[in-house]
């Protein structure tokens, strides 16, 4: 069952937006300013199609494939729940698409019944661009889980 109400440990938010600040500094992300299609039918469906094939810059369907991954990735490294995490107003803060968890339960509940991200998220090839975009955001590279 989802917890939602829950917060972010303030300890954890102070290092998530210290290291992304940080990475911002010593990195550039090419993901930015890329063409992309924004498209708002069947986004449960699409999304759904990007972890079975591979993600499009199809907004807002590519917000919600990422802020899943953040937020399955963020519990592993940084010791939070998942559904909080993915309720956290700021998890993707530079993406105008991205909508937190509570805003728009029904979608995300029917993606993450489909893709069952608690047991078979790594299973997804998909995920592996996007792993390595957090990993870098999050100074987490040479890290495995």
């Amino acid at each position: 069952m989802p917890i939602c109400k829950v917060h972010i440990a303030p300890e954890t938010e102070q290092e998530i937006k210290r290291k992304r600040q940080l990475s911002y500094l010593m990195n550039e992300f090419d993901d930015v300013n890329l063409p992309y299609v924004v498209d708002y039918h069947n986004i449960a469906e699409t999304v759904i199609d990007f972890f079975k094939t591979e993600s499009k810059l199809i907004y807002p369907a590519k917000s919600y494939f990422v802020a899943i991954i953040y937020a399955y990735l963020g519990g592993i490294y940084f010791n939070q729940n998942f559904y909080v995490l993915l309720n956290y107003e700021h998890l993707l803060p530079d993406d105008r698409f991205f909508v937190p968890y509570l805003k728009d339960k029904a979608t995300y509940d029917k993606i993450i019944e489909a893709i069952d991200p608690f047991y078979m998220l790594h299973a997804y090839e998909s995920i592996k661009t996007t792993e390595a975009y957090f990993k870098q955001e999050f100074l987490l590279n040479g890290t495995d889980n």
